[in-house]
Formats: structure tokens, C-alpha cells, sequence
């Protein structure tokens, strides 16, 4: 009898955000790729800081990575305290490096924040930063001025660097 083929479905990964996400809850044997993991991660510290609008507790998040027969990727995560769940893929494969796989994850995750839970990330509670790729890195983009805020990642160490609303 022939093995069953490991590509026939998606793979899924289920990543808490704790400290980086390391570890994973359900393994597959083999870690996903590493970019995909340190995006997350990066976002998830992000989450920490600058959201403006209802209470939302992002700590407890456990991120959904699936990665599908034709090796493209799909983000998400399970509903939590204040928190509803989603999952969504757009054609970036499970090779996409670290940068542009950052970007992505913030802004699906930002428009997720602002769609279903009316929580601006990251905000003042005036308009949003962007996420944007510069120079070949994930950033946060200021877009009165064009201004980089931060690496994606370490929003929280340059919060401070964002003047507040006038």
C-alpha cells in the first residue's frame, strides 16, 4: 500500500505569539519555513502596542500557518478574548522571503483588526501607519509625509518616535 501523499491537503501549523512564536502546538514533524515564522513573530510583537478603539487582547493569539499542494501560504488565527478569528491567502508561496511575507501578514492583519473587531493598529486613533516594503525591508510608513515609523517588529521600541495627533 503506497504512503499517503503529505501535499495532498494543507499543512497547518498552529503558532502561539509568545515571545517571538517559538514553539508550535501542532507539530508536523518538520518546522514551517522559517521567513513565514519570523514574520509572524515580528507582527505579533507588534500587536502589543498602538491599538487604538475596543479592548482587544492579542497575547493570548495562536496563529493558523497553512501551506497547500501548490506551496502557497495562508495566515490566520484562532478567536480569543475580544479577538474574532480569520484566515486568508493571497498567493504568496511558502518561499516568499522574510520582508515581503511581513508586510503582508501586518496589513491583512491590520485590515482584519479594522474590519471585524473596529480596532485601528496601529493608530493614535487618527489614521493608521502602513506597512510597506523600503529598501527590501518590512516597515511601518507614516502616510502624512512618507515617514518611516519603524521596522516591522519593533514598533513597540519606536512608538515614541510617532507624534501623537494634534
Amino acid at each position: 500500500m503506497p504512503l499517503p501523499d503529505p501535499w495532498s491537503e494543507s499543512l497547518v501549523w498552529r503558532i502561539p505569539t509568545v515571545d517571538d512564536g517559538t514553539g508550535f502546538l501542532d507539530s508536523r514533524g518538520f518546522d514551517p519555513p522559517t521567513p513565514w515564522i519570523q514574520a509572524l513573530a515580528a507582527v505579533g510583537r507588534d500587536l502589543r502596542c498602538l491599538r487604538y478603539g475596543r479592548d482587544a487582547d492579542t497575547d493570548r493569539l495562536v496563529w493558523d500557518l497553512a501551506i497547500n499542494s501548490d506551496y502557497y501560504v495562508s495566515i490566520g488565527w484562532q478567536g480569543t478574548r475580544g479577538i474574532s478569528s480569520f484566515g486568508i491567502g493571497e498567493g504568496l508561496t511558502m518561499e516568499t522571503p522574510f520582508a515581503e511575507a511581513a508586510a503582508w501578514v501586518a496589513e491583512v492583519v491590520q485590515d482584519n483588526l479594522a474590519g471585524y473587531d473596529f480596532v485601528q493598529w496601529p493608530s493614535r486613533g487618527r489614521h493608521l501607519l502602513l506597512p510597506r516594503l523600503r529598501d527590501g525591508r518590512p516597515v511601518w510608513i507614516d502616510p502624512h509625509g512618507d515617514v518611516i515609523v519603524s521596522p516591522i517588529g519593533q514598533l513597540c521600541k519606536h512608538a515614541d518616535l510617532w507624534p501623537p495627533p494634534e
